[in-house]
């Protein structure tokens, strides 16, 4: 006699995303495909969840306020918010096995330059994605082809 635990975990996806029409078009076609989806509305929900969940992949929106309900539209002179996160994921040892694919309609140059060089594993334009290719996406990042971008 087996229990329902015998089969695979889970992956878990933690999905950073301060749109929660964006976020629950995401959630549910990665839920669909047999993901495990945590959203994050902001940057310190966001944080606290890639410590206590330790997430297989982020997606990880670039312009998410810092807290619940702050607003940070306003603010294109800082630098992006997701960036500070992608920086303390990829510094952090425990962390080195997790995937970061950036989702934003941030698409000049310099904004995915950066991203590359903090180490994300892909670079995805929202307005430019259907939530399809997401999941064909994150299939890549996971199975180690991350020539995408």
């Amino acid at each position: 006699y087996r229990s329902q635990r015998s089969k695979p975990m889970a992956t878990r996806i933690l999905l950073i995303e301060d749109e929660p029409i964006i976020s629950s078009l995401y959630r549910m076609v990665l839920t669909m495909s047999g993901y495990e989806v945590t959203p994050a509305l902001d940057a310190e929900t966001g944080e606290e969840q890639i410590v206590v969940m330790r997430p297989h992949v982020i997606l990880l929106d670039l312009l998410i306020p810092k807290k619940p309900n702050e607003n940070t539209h306003g603010e294109s002179f800082h630098e992006p918010t997701g960036f500070t996160i992608l920086r303390m994921v990829k510094s952090t040892p425990s962390l080195a096995m997790t995937r970061v694919i950036i989702l934003s309609n941030l698409d000049s140059d310099e904004h995915i330059r950066m991203a590359k060089e903090l180490g994300a594993d892909r670079y995805l334009v929202k307005s430019n994605l259907d939530p399809h290719e997401l999941r064909q996406q994150v299939e890549e990042v996971l199975h180690g082809n991350s020539a995408g971008g």
